[in-house]
């Protein structure tokens, strides 16, 4: 089972990889860059461990092959379940997140879209809702030079 969940796991590392070069070309100055962040859902490419788990996980890679694809897909990862949190002026350094895990970040998208309702409506597609998972969509800050 081990071996099945790093399979997983590379898997949606390479075709993330693949599929954020084709996304390179539609940055033609008419869109703008959206983060898709994810929230809950149970299915998590370290616990893919039945042939639901499975189905759910290439779901998502389907999903993303195809925003690929159209030159949607700038960029994203999976996140690790767990991590550290530096806080306040003294920065003092916790294990972490100490959230519920319907709120757990799992992971990150960075899409193109020509407004925050088109970036919405590319979020609806996406296979977290089949879990009861959120998708929150945000603009990327252009810094002025």
């Amino acid at each position: 089972m081990k071996n099945l969940k790093v399979l997983v796991f590379t898997l949606a590392i390479i075709t993330m990889a693949t599929i954020s070069s084709y996304a390179q070309s539609k940055d033609d100055g008419k869109t703008e860059k959206f983060m898709l962040v994810f929230r809950g859902g149970d299915t998590h490419p370290q616990n893919a461990n039945s042939k639901e788990a499975k189905e759910y996980i290439q779901s998502w890679i389907t999903w993303m092959q195809d925003l690929g694809q159209k030159g949607i897909l700038a960029g994203g990862e999976n996140l690790e379940r767990t991590g550290k949190q530096v806080s306040g002026k003294s920065k003092v350094v916790t294990d972490g997140p100490f959230i519920q895990d319907k709120e757990m970040i799992n992971g990150y998208l960075i899409i193109n879209a020509k407004d925050i309702n088109e970036a919405v409506e590319i979020a609806k597609g996406c296979p977290i809702f089949k879990e009861n998972g959120k998708v929150e969509v945000r603009q990327v800050h252009k810094l002025d030079n």
